[in-house]
């Protein structure tokens, strides 16, 4: 994940921000795929502490946005 791929997604948000559930579900996609980046790229504690965020997906609860 580039820089310019963050820039990218963050004018997308802007861009649909008036809806505000898509621009909210585009903000956890983009948060998502960060963390996932870290968690693969990323060496030592950083590495780790992203995967263990990561493990909250299995958590089961129900998601929902209004």
């Amino acid at each position: 994940m580039t820089r310019q791929e963050i820039e990218k997604a963050i004018q997308n948000i802007r861009e649909i921000a008036g809806d505000d559930e898509r621009a909210h579900s585009e903000e956890d996609d983009l948060y998502g795929a960060f963390v996932r980046h870290v968690a693969e790229t990323a060496g030592g504690e950083l590495a780790e502490c992203a995967k263990l965020v990561l493990t909250t997906s299995e958590i089961r609860f129900a998601r929902w946005c209004a």
